[in-house]
């Protein structure tokens, strides 16, 4: 009972902060822009709920500008694909904003949505979206691409082979012009679309693409000049990727090693995420994370070629997985002289180091050579928590190399091991 009072007092005194001293609704008496913006840091669902409130609140939530269909924010109230769908479908029928400023549809749903996620991608691209997010992949879907949403060129206003449709709604290439982030997981969209997109959207600055089993060739030139931000995740059908001429500051690979992969004239790039694959020399790197997978006693020497070729380099980020598979086949060639160079060279500006999925002698071979070259080095860090097939070498790191790194580190450098 107790309880029980003290929830009703709270509601009173919340309600009293909302009103005046003669009962009128204060938040009503706000310019309608900002009663939209306070509608639009709440999950749709909430907003939604706004309408209850009043005759005036009825009709409010219809122009937030945020329309994030995430099925995250709703949990606790189950839903299938047809609910999801219809749920989706109601919100857009209703919206009454002049633009939509974000657009995010997270669910699990594979091409028998196709027809409304058509609509949807229209609905957007018409009310001139800056934010497209469609992020569609689940468990049951991941190893089945043939039953991934197809986003076909008809939906775009494109013809088959990528050129515009005559009967193409005007709304749809204002859409395009304002996009400015985009981001696909699960969501098969093949080269010539991927090209009109980068082609067009002008202002495009963040390019996400995610388990897209169409993209074959994937190529960026100067029509591209915005783009700043580059992912490419296991899109395992990809074979070649050609990077020239662009102000990319970040651009991450995660995937087979391609064909080819050329990159030239990007001066801006400061962050690389690589999976399996290496470089040649880019000037203005600073930051670079690469992801591999290796046999369980590779050494990491080899590394160190790609680090020679990075003057600016200052971090330096290795996540390591040890599950038999074969990696890194460029290393494994390189030829025993350049081995032998990159080991006496100093690097100028590495300050921070760090691997995760340690797990033997040899990643201990590399610390110490970093450890007694790299005279700028600020921070090290061992990470062993990720799975390991080899629990006993990393209770040996614990007892034994643990403590003879830490007598070959300076004083100056902080070293931490998780």
């Amino acid at each position: 009972m107790a309880a029980s009072s003290r929830m009703e007092g709270a509601d009173q005194r919340k309600r009293a902060r909302l009103t005046s001293p003669e009962g009128e609704d204060r938040i009503s008496e706000l310019p309608d822009e900002i009663v939209v913006s306070i509608l639009s840091r709440l999950t749709l669902r909430e907003a939604v709920r706004t309408s209850v409130l009043s005759k005036p609140w009825r009709y409010v939530w219809t122009c937030i500008p945020a329309l994030n269909f995430d099925a995250n924010d709703i949990s606790g109230f189950p839903l299938g694909d047809q609910e999801y769908n219809k749920w989706v479908s109601g919100v857009l029928a209703q919206h009454r904003g002049p633009n939509v400023d974000e657009f995010r549809v997270c669910y699990d749903l594979d091409k028998e949505s196709s027809s409304h996620i058509d609509r949807w991608i229209g609905f957007a691209l018409s009310n001139r979206v800056h934010t497209v997010e469609l992020r569609l992949s689940n468990p049951f879907t991941l190893h089945f691409p043939d039953k991934y949403y197809i986003l076909r060129h008809r939906v775009l206003g494109l013809s088959a082979s990528g050129s515009p449709l005559k009967n193409s709604s005007s709304d749809m290439f204002v859409g395009f012009k304002s996009l400015k982030t985009l981001s696909l997981s699960a969501v098969k969209v093949d080269d010539k679309a991927i090209e009109y997109f980068l082609s067009n959207c002008l202002l495009l600055e963040r390019l996400s693409l995610h388990l897209n089993f169409a993209l074959r060739n994937l190529k960026l030139g100067k029509s591209s000049l915005l783009l700043r931000y580059l992912e490419v995740v296991r899109c395992w059908r990809v074979k070649t990727i050609e990077i020239c001429d662009t102000n990319l500051v970040s651009f991450t690979y995660v995937g087979k090693k391609p064909k080819a992969m050329l990159l030239k004239n990007a001066p801006k790039l400061v962050e690389e995420r690589l999976g399996n694959y290496i470089l040649p020399e880019l000037k203005n790197l600073k930051q670079f994370v690469l992801i591999v997978k290796r046999w369980f006693n590779d050494s990491l020497l080899g590394f160190l070629v790609m680090i020679k070729n990075w003057p600016n380099l200052q971090r330096f980020v290795l996540q390591l997985s040890c599950n038999g598979t074969h990696w890194h086949d460029s290393l494994k060639k390189a030829p025993r002289a350049n081995m032998r160079e990159a080991a006496r060279y100093s690097h100028p500006c590495l300050k921070v180091v760090e691997i995760s999925g340690y797990c033997n002698a040899c990643d201990f071979k590399l610390f110490k050579h970093i450890i007694e070259t790299v005279f700028l080095l600020e921070k090290i860090i061992i990470d062993t928590r990720n799975p390991n097939p080899n629990p006993k070498k990393i209770r040996e790191l614990r007892s034994g190399e643990e403590q003879q790194l830490r007598t070959l580190v300076s004083p100056r450098v902080e070293f931490v091991i998780l």
